[in-house]
């Protein structure tokens, strides 16, 4: 294709859309930028640095055509406890390692395994930061000024020490911001020319207004310095790198997750299809390059994205255009966030940390399942009350466990008389007097692996008629088989030699069938104790019948 009409083709047909909307997503991202860069515990300015250089990097180089990336709600604890632990140097530090482990993940395809971690986790994780985010912006409600606690609960300790200082100004434009975002989108869209004007900016002009001529007294964002900082180095200290390591992993899950689950959202907007190892590989590199412009870790935005998406965006140069917009903003505007109150910013992340908090998500959860519930509760209550780190770690663990011990509960193993007599193979076995009085068959349904093994031995000592000479274990239901799994085979097979008992295994998958022709130990006994393996259990049948000459 000639470079020119592709240029003069995408002016033509796309450019005016992607302008319209990277302009109208910037204004939405304008004051989020500054708010969870406040609720990070950093300076206002980095939030915007990070919009900024994450919006062009990602967008230009990830692999889902509208997402938007920036600072999110769900990254806030995360960067507030990595910068409690470890300082700034450790922040950038950590979110430098975070990129390299995001890059890891697309070279290595491992977009589509994050998409397994289970929901309960997701869930609680994700609820929990919300309601971290809910507690720390109170303060900022109430015009309190009160320094950013590690844990949500030292926050509520602050609060309620310091409730006398309680500001009921700042708490009515906390109040009254909230108002304007539920209820001032319904009133401007059936306005012909407001419809696309976001509600977010007009109660930031407002709050603006109201602090610029009334001279209110509360805390203030203060001026934000013009332009974008110079190139930084970061500490690669090899002792620093090891302290942060736990808290870099959890940033790159976490933005991953977050990440991935946005451009899914996309996809379902716009029926496309996004690049998830591309993606990842998108936001590692807007990751690692952010620390020396001194940005906070980022991921892409579902909110952002979707303004994004409903404004008419074509490609990924709108979420180029909204970097772009905001770092006009930057140049020209940041003096004016000497009169954004705290309190209006309080009100915007108030509202989006409700959100986070999935109620219908939890109704269901705790409505199918009394297992995923106990890790949906668990991780929940161990994000809000400890460390992250620690959270995610432990909501993992407890998923594991429980996926384990259902694991376990599938081994499963039934009898010829659970089923219909008339039919299959029990039609060939009670029809046929030798065979009814001399062979038991047994049908394993499950992987069979070192978590089931109590579980198969308890249903063989149930089951196994010892005094049958033959026993078939009918393997067609199982799936999967460990080096656990095949000792236990070969445990029973001697076994039922000393009992004088023969062994025929029938219907075995593929799979299962590699990895015993792989144990040479389990090959060796069961050619030199003549076991036999039959591709269908009625072609052992057969074989009985005619080695019993009846």
């Amino acid at each position: 294709m000639d470079v020119r009409t592709g240029i003069s083709g995408y002016f033509k047909e796309s450019f005016l859309s992607d302008l319209k909307a990277g302009f109208i997503t910037a204004i939405v991202a304008l004051p989020l930028a500054i708010a969870f860069a406040i609720a990070s515990g950093v300076e206002p300015v980095m939030g915007l640095y990070t919009a900024v250089i994450a919006g062009i990097l990602v967008s230009a180089t990830g692999g889902s055509r509208y997402s938007i990336t920036g600072p999110t709600g769900a990254m806030t604890v995360i960067i507030l406890s990595t910068l409690n632990s470890y300082g700034i140097e450790g922040l950038l530090l950590a979110g430098f390692l975070a990129g390299i482990f995001q890059i890891l993940f697309g070279l290595f395809k491992l977009g589509k395994v994050v998409k397994y971690i289970p929901l309960p986790v997701i869930s609680g994780f994700t609820s929990g930061i919300g309601a971290i985010i809910l507690i720390g912006q109170i303060p900022n409600a109430l015009g309190m000024v009160i320094p950013a606690k590690e844990y949500a609960w030292e926050t509520v300790v602050a609060i309620i020490e310091n409730i006398s200082a309680a500001n009921t100004t700042a708490l009515l434009i906390c109040v009254a911001t909230i108002v304007l975002l539920l209820y001032l989108p319904g009133i401007l869209s059936k306005v012909k020319y407001l419809n696309s004007l976001p509600a977010s900016i007009v109660a930031l002009i407002l709050s603006v207004l109201a602090i610029y001529y009334m001279k209110i007294d509360i805390p203030l964002v203060g001026s934000i310095p013009t332009g974008l900082p110079s190139i930084q180095m970061i500490d690669l200290n090899p002792q620093l790198v090891l302290t942060v390591l736990p808290a870099a992993l959890t940033i790159a899950l976490l933005g991953t997750i977050e990440a991935l689950l946005c451009a899914v959202v996309c996809d379902g907007m716009t029926n496309t299809k996004h690049d998830s190892n591309r993606e990842l590989m998108g936001q590692g590199l807007g990751n690692i390059v952010l620390p020396f412009f001194s940005g906070i870790p980022c991921t892409a935005a579902i909110a952002r994205s979707a303004v994004n998406i409903r404004e008419g965006a074509k490609t990924q140069v709108s979420g180029i255009i909204h970097a772009l917009i905001l770092f006009t903003i930057l140049l020209f505007f940041g003096p004016i966030a000497a009169f954004i109150p705290k309190a209006y910013l309080a009100g915007v992340l108030i509202l989006v940390s409700v959100r986070m908090i999935n109620i219908t998500e939890f109704k269901t959860i705790m409505h199918i399942s009394k297992m995923d519930t106990t890790v949906l509760i668990a991780t929940f209550v161990l994000t809000v009350l400890t460390d992250l780190v620690f959270a995610v770690q432990m909501g993992m663990f407890l998923a594991i466990i429980l996926l384990f011990i259902r694991l376990t509960n599938v081994i499963d193993i039934q009898t010829m008389e659970n089923y219909d007599k008339s039919t299959g193979i029990n039609a060939t076995i009670f029809s046929h007097p030798y065979l009814e009085k001399n062979v038991s068959v047994y049908t394993l349904n499950g992987p069979f692996f070192f978590g089931a093994m109590n579980v198969f031995e308890s249903k063989i000592n149930e089951h196994i008629n010892i005094s049958r000479p033959h026993i078939i274990l009918r393997m067609r239901y199982v799936p999967f088989i460990d080096t656990t799994g095949l000792e236990r085979l070969r445990s029973f097979i001697s076994m039922a030699k000393k009992k004088n008992q023969r062994v025929y295994l029938t219907s075995i998958q593929p799979e299962v069938m590699r990895r015993m022709k792989n144990d040479e130990d389990l090959m060796e006994l069961i050619e030199k104790q003549h076991v036999h393996i039959f591709e269908h259990t009625q072609d052992a049948l057969e074989y009985v019948k005619e080695q019993s000459g009846n």
